[in-house]
Formats: structure tokens, sequence, C-alpha cells
């Protein structure tokens, strides 16, 4: 575990409309939650919940939530709690709304089978470098169904991210979505872990736009679903495998490229060997 106490602590949502929102609170801060806080986090959607019905504090080490005597009470791991700690990953419910609780920067990577062949960690870096440099808004699409680590280490970190996925078949699978994350911060922990850890492991792609993180999203889901020849019925396209896109994109027709793309300046993915690929949009002639 990371004893470094400049991390946060964060309150995410998990279900309903202000899903996968999170709430950061630094070392020494309490974050107080109901439907109509003076300060912290509101919920007004929530009519169960107390307009203060309960508070968590980070130390910088070490959690504790307490209930601020809501009329339903807050559940901590499905038990009606007053006072009690929290560790990474534990789960929450205040009226009709669950949360869980990240300690960021916890979970440290498992140790790879083996080390990184030379050429291996060479793409890598100049990945990391590509991606450092962009000047355009960066995001990653990622497959949790690629590994469980990439849930982890979204969880545990600052940056928002959302499922392309909604509704409750969304949330059947949210192990198995795709997850289009924002990346602000070029010189973040998570884009080195996330470039470290799977660049050479089709964990998916990175693009750059000028868009907000909701209409991207609103773009990629347009995506999600094709129709296919000779196929009855519409199939799911995951075109966030760079192994597809790789294959996908330079095959397109000039018209078909330019509804992928969109508002896209440009798709950055790991080619077949590791080798960096950059396929920046270029406008069809006519």
């Amino acid at each position: 575990m990371s004893t470094d106490t400049k991390r946060h602590a964060i309150l995410q949502v998990r279900w309903g409309q202000m899903a996968y929102q999170k709430t950061l609170i630094a070392p020494g801060q309490v974050l107080r939650v109901g439907r109509a806080p003076a300060e912290g986090l509101g919920l007004p959607h929530d009519a169960h919940m107390a307009a203060e019905q309960f508070e968590l504090a980070w130390s910088g080490r070490r959690a504790w939530m307490h209930d601020l005597k809501g009329p339903s009470g807050t559940l901590l791991e499905g038990e009606p709690v007053e006072h009690g700690e929290v560790f990474n990953g534990s789960w929450l419910r205040a009226g009709q709304t669950d949360f869980s609780v990240y300690l960021e920067r916890t979970t440290p990577p498992s140790p790879p089978a083996q080390p990184d062949l030379p050429e291996v960690a060479a793409h890598k870096a100049q990945a990391l470098e590509c991606l450092r440099g962009q000047k355009t808004p960066l995001y990653a699409i990622l497959d949790a169904a690629r590994s469980p680590r990439i849930l982890e280490l979204l969880h545990e970190s600052v940056e928002p991210y959302c499922s392309l996925y909604e509704g409750p078949k969304g949330e059947a699978l949210a192990g198995m979505a795709p997850y289009l994350v924002s990346l602000p911060n070029k010189d973040s922990w998570l884009l080195e872990a996330l470039v470290q850890e799977g660049w050479a492991a089709a964990w998916g792609i990175y693009l750059t736009s000028p868009l907000p993180v909701l209409q991207v999203r609103r773009h990629f889901r347009k995506l999600l679903m094709v129709e296919a020849e000779s196929i009855e019925g519409r199939l799911y396209f995951r075109f966030y495998d760079p192994r597809v896109l790789h294959i996908f994109l330079p095959t397109c027709q000039p018209d078909m490229k330019k509804e992928f793309f969109g508002e896209v300046e440009r798709f950055i993915l790991s080619g077949t060997s590791g080798e960096l690929v950059e396929i920046p949009f270029v406008e069809p002639k006519s």
C-alpha cells in the first residue's frame, strides 16, 4: 500500500443518474454528503436522504465515516453504522444511493511474469512521450474485459471515467464494459501506469478531441453496434481493441472514416508488435 500522505480518498457514486461521479477528499479534510449539504456533495434527486446524511473523513492514511442521523441511517458494507473505519473498496449506502470509497494509488501491480524485452520497453517509452506531448485533450477507451487491473486503476485514480454502456444491462456488464477515461493531466501516474502495464496487452486505445467528455462518450456510444452483411441483427463492434482498429481504419472508405472520427483529431494505439501507431484525421479530397 502506498504511504504517500498527499493522495486522496475518493467517494464514487456507483449507479443511477450520477453514476461514476467522483468526489475527492484531500488529507485532513472532511466531506459532508446529503440531499442538500451546506458544503460537500449534494444528491438532490434522492428524497430518502437527509439534507446532511453522513460525513467522510480522511487523514491521508485512514478514513472514517460518521452518520449524521439521517432518517434511514447509513449502511457500511450492508450494516447500519453510526461511526466506522472505511477501507479501499468499502461500500456505503445512504437513502437510495450506493457509494464506493477508494484510496488513491493503493493497490500495486502484480509482478510481471518476465521483464519487458528491450524493444517493448522502448515502444512503451515512445508511446508515453507521444501521449504526454499531445496538445489537444487526451482520452483513452479501455476494455475492462482485458484485465481486472484496468478497473482497479480507474477506481484508485482521481481522473474521471464512465462506461460506454448504460442502464441495467450496462450495470450487469460493468466488469466487461469499455470505459472512456479523461486524461487532462498528462503527467499523471494513471497515464504512466496504463502505458507501462497495458500498452502491449491490448488494453485499449487513446485519442485526442477538443470535445468535453460527455460529447466524446455520446459519439462513441453510436459506434458500439454495427450491421454486417449476411448476418441478421446488429453486432457489437470492438473498435476499442487496438488490434481491431489497426486493421479497420486503413480499410475505411473516406465517408465512413469521416463519420468514425467525428471530432476526434487522432487515434494513438499499439501496433501488432507494440510499436506506436498514430492515425490522424485527414479531410477526404472532394
